[in-house]
């Protein structure tokens, strides 16, 4: 069994575990902003995010005392990547599934998770209930999760991308080409300019961030085969749409 120090640190509405693992294959894990949106009347979903600040991990599974509990992913079968540095369970990416139990969470209440890694072993994080999820249209055109969608207008740009990655140092170079698209971080979460915006950027169905320039560097990767997929989004954070079809692509990756 992995010897381990665990610190839980509470602060405003975010939960933070620090896991790190002691000899040569140290863990090193920072989990934090957990929380839990009702999805439905009988779900809920949970998200938070990871800070790997150690070798590439893979999280495998994940219960709860209080109900049932399971991963939800778009692009794994297999467990969900965890490469070195950001990664995120969220909305429009792999998150964790939670039935309702009988009797309802309340809000703000702490819902008690356990993550098993395959090499941070098993952590404990609580997941605040918050606001239910606003559901979008993004899974009528085929994308994963609740998000909304932007469908281009007559005589508006209409976005188009391609992208290949590459093994660069110890991780990936991901290079984007897109044609009538201007990435803007200057007016994200402002107002929609036709043709302007920001990619979203997924490995294994897990979110790594968002992009503001045609390249992303991943960090080191678990072995075995990776999807990655990158999405276009407007500067209010909706999917661009062309027609019935949503601007994005992927490749498919191996790390051996």
């Amino acid at each position: 069994m992995k010897a381990a120090f665990v610190l839980v640190a509470l602060a405003a509405l975010s939960l933070a575990v620090w896991l790190a693992g002691f000899g040569g294959a140290a863990s090193r894990l920072l989990i934090e902003n957990a929380v839990a949106q009702p999805m439905d009347d009988s779900h809920l979903g949970a998200f938070l995010s990871i800070d790997n600040q150690g070798a590439p991990d893979r999280l495998l599974s994940v219960s709860s005392p209080v109900a049932a509990a399971t991963l939800y992913s778009p692009a794994s079968t297999v467990g969900l990547p965890v490469p070195s540095g950001h990664s995120a369970l969220a909305l429009d990416a792999a998150h964790i599934s939670i039935r309702q139990p009988e009797t309802p969470f309340a809000h703000g209440a702490l819902v008690p998770l356990v993550l098993s890694f395959a090499n941070a072993g098993d952590v404990t994080v609580k997941a605040r209930m918050s606001d239910p999820a606003q559901a979008g249209a993004a899974g009528e055109v085929g994308l994963f999760g609740m998000g909304d969608i932007c469908i281009v207008g007559d005589g508006e740009p209409a976005p188009e991308i391609t992208i290949d990655a590459t093994p660069e140092g110890d991780g990936w170079q991901v290079r984007i080409t897109a044609s009538d698209f201007t990435f803007s971080e200057d007016l994200m979460g402002l107002y929609h300019v036709p043709g302007t915006g920001h990619g979203h950027i997924y490995v294994g169905g897990m979110k790594l961030g968002r992009l503001f320039a045609p390249e992303y560097h991943i960090g080191p990767l678990p072995p075995g085969s990776h999807e990655i997929r990158v999405t276009l989004n407007t500067n209010d954070h909706r999917a661009y749409v062309v027609g019935d079809t949503p601007v994005t692509a992927s490749t498919i990756i191996t790390v051996d």
